[in-house]
């Protein structure tokens, strides 16, 4: 599944796959929030932030907006009538609270977006409510400052050949939303059904159910088929009918590719394959079969 690291150069190499290898698995389940009629995965949306550069955030007495200049369309060359192309596209990663002031997210969110997790820490804030929660709302505007925490410390971020997860620690207790009931022992069901919830190619919330587990063998991850995407590293992945966490998205198949198989500057389009992660139209042999979820249990140390 992840090859072995030489030298750091194969880290970082390993680090950019897992960053933006994700894709569409038969049909596209991706939601906005306004689109979501089932109330438990209302709820756990809640409780899921997008990681956003301080620098992209402005705040104005009690009111704070995203500064995200481009749209999905202008950041990733998509086609015009992909979905969601209109929409701004400017958080990097995902995460979700699992404590009063406590958020995890994937290792590589932390390590390959600074020269050292601390200086992610010092580089990102993480932003909830970035996310469609009416058709016409602006995703980008009308926060409270509420809406808004900073990374106060590096609790771990690891990026191994077996593991890719990190915690951290926020400035203040998050206010109005609920730490997520996590698994703390066992693994989760091969049969269960799955729903991932974060910030596609650096969308507003998106909610991906109608997926399932691909793999269940391994000690340390599993894989399934969720549609996500760069920027949902970092996911939360639920047991879709109890809500219970099971996992962080790291890792996946190729996102986009060329409209035109022939011609790679054409606009793209979503990279898409079979609901068992195969016949992709775009598709790699080092690939995994499908979407790799850190199990939430590798955290337990450090929650």
């Amino acid at each position: 599944m992840i090859k072995s690291f030489l030298s750091i150069v194969l880290l970082m190499t390993l680090a950019q796959a897992q960053a933006g290898l994700k894709v569409i698995y038969g049909q596209d389940n991706r939601l906005d929030l306004f689109e979501v009629s089932n109330p438990l995965h209302l709820r756990l949306a809640q409780s899921t932030a997008a990681m956003v550069g301080r620098s992209q955030i402005h705040q104005t007495g009690l009111e704070a907006f995203l500064d995200f200049k481009r749209t999905l369309e202008t950041s990733l060359r998509l086609c015009p009538n992909e979905r969601f192309a209109q929409q701004p596209a400017g958080s990097t990663c995902s995460g979700f609270l699992v404590g009063e002031d406590t958020i995890v997210t994937a290792g590589h969110c932390l390590v390959l977006t600074a020269p050292t997790p601390e200086a992610a820490c010092k580089k990102y804030s993480w932003v909830f409510n970035y996310a469609l929660t009416t058709e016409k709302r602006n995703p980008s505007e009308g926060f409270s400052t509420q809406d808004v925490y900073h990374c106060k410390s590096v609790v771990t971020a690891k990026l191994t050949d077996t593991l890719d997860m990190a915690v951290i620690k926020l400035d203040r207790k998050v206010i109005g939303r609920k730490p997520l009931a996590y698994r703390t022992s066992g693994k989760i069901s091969s049969n269960a059904q799955l729903v991932v919830i974060g910030h596609p190619s650096g969308l507003p919330t998106k909610v991906a159910a109608g997926s399932k587990v691909l793999d269940n063998s391994n000690a340390t991850t599993f894989v399934t088929n969720l549609d996500t995407f760069q920027g949902n590293s970092g996911s939360a992945v639920f047991d879709a009918t109890t809500g219970m966490l099971e996992g962080i998205l790291v890792q996946g198949k190729v996102d986009y590719r060329p409209s035109i198989p022939q011609n790679p500057y054409s606009c793209q389009v979503v990279n898409r394959c079979d609901d068992d992660g195969f016949n992709c139209e775009l598709s790699d042999p080092q690939e995994p079969k499908g979407e790799v979820v850190t199990r939430i249990t590798e955290a337990l140390p450090y929650l």
